[in-house]
């Protein structure tokens, strides 16, 4: 998780703030909201859309809200009031520099943003498919309300063929734009959708100083992994556990290992951990072993977690959310997934998702004790 630390400033106070800020040589960010149309004292919270973690919160005071603090490299937050009938909210990224919000409750989404060049370019990208993104969250809302099952497909064909055109607008924008930390980003959360070779030419526009980022990380690890799938031997990756010593799944080598990928902000991933200890409780001494493997960036959040859910075996992670390489290596994007490798290390199941089915965690067992025979 970025180091970031977020003061509320009130308002009579501005002019000493930018004095200070100003002498710090853009080493510090000053976010300044000018927001129309709210009561005075709304509480406002700002959230790492990397983390998931609310970072701090604010009151408005003179329809004006101010947060200060650092980044040590670019992030994308999430600024929204306390919800009250709707939930409403702006993203955009923060750097090390003065940025200056501007906008009425009414149309919150659409804020204007003066101060960043980084948050220009992103507007330019978005703007591409701006309006087909609203067709789709309108037909997206009708859907959900259309009471006739084949209506309701109909949409969802619709929405389909919307997705499409965006992904091709995107792609054309991050093989056409001037390479940026906005365009990289494209590329990471598209990575899923293209061939290696695709993704590899791709990737190959941006110069060293965008791939080596956090999003760049991923991506190459994405381009030297080949597709996973049943047959194939483990990828080994390593991690921390919670008293800090290392461990590399290759330490269980000649095991029947079921490797668990999870976070403590997972529901499904949070019910799993309890057939998960029912499993390993039972044939942990036939020669099983369980790894889970952490997506948290949270110490404190994957720590509270892992002793509520009382997990007692291997349970290990970088802290580094879903930019982890490790967790790359395994192309995970959702969780809980789960990959059970047999004792010459070769992955025979994949497992995706969660929903409590009693047959899912009999069949798992079954298929445990034929590897254990």
């Amino acid at each position: 998780m970025h180091s970031l630390k977020i003061t509320f400033l009130f308002f009579g106070l501005t002019i000493f703030c930018c004095e200070i800020f100003g002498q710090q040589k853009q080493d510090k960010f000053l976010v300044t909201a000018n927001l129309t149309g709210f009561k005075d004292s709304t509480k406002f919270y700002l959230v790492n859309l990397d983390s998931t973690q609310n970072i701090d919160s604010a009151y408005l005071l003179h329809q004006k809200l101010l947060f200060k603090g650092s980044v040590t490299e670019p992030v994308t937050y999430r600024l929204y009031p306390k919800p009250e009938k709707d939930f409403i909210y702006f993203n955009f990224w923060i750097e090390n520099r003065a940025i200056t919000l501007t906008g009425d409750k009414n149309k919150f989404s659409e804020l204007t943003i003066k101060g960043s060049p980084l948050n220009k370019i992103d507007y330019s990208v978005e703007h591409k498919h701006s309006t087909l993104d609203k067709l789709r969250d309108s037909l997206a809302a009708k859907a959900m309300e259309e009471s006739d099952e084949n209506k309701a497909k109909g949409i969802w064909k619709q929405i389909s063929a919307i997705d499409t055109k965006v992904k091709d607008i995107r792609l054309n924008t991050i093989a056409t734009f001037q390479p940026s930390l906005v365009t990289i980003k494209e590329l990471y959360f598209l990575r899923n959708d293209l061939t290696t070779d695709s993704l590899r030419m791709l990737f190959n526009r941006f110069p060293p100083n965008f791939q080596n980022t956090k999003y760049g990380d991923v991506i190459k690890q994405y381009i030297s992994t080949d597709k996973l799938k049943k047959g194939v031997h483990f990828i080994d990756i390593s991690g921390k556990d919670l008293s800090g010593k290392n461990v590399k799944l290759s330490d269980y080598r000649g095991k029947v290992l079921l490797l668990d990928f999870w976070a403590s902000w997972c529901g499904p991933c949070r019910m799993a951990n309890k057939d998960l200890k029912d499993i390993f409780n039972k044939y942990s001494q036939n020669g099983f072993e369980v790894v889970s493997f952490s997506i948290d960036t949270n110490l404190d959040d994957w720590k509270v977690a892992s002793q509520k859910d009382n997990i007692s075996w291997a349970n290990i992670s970088d802290l580094k959310g879903l930019y982890s390489k490790q967790a790359a290596a395994y192309k995970i994007r959702a969780i809980p997934k789960s990959f059970l490798i047999d004792r010459n290390g070769n992955i025979v199941e994949i497992f995706t998702g969660y929903n409590g089915d009693k047959n899912a965690k009999t069949n798992l067992e079954k298929r445990i004790e034929e590897l254990l025979k």
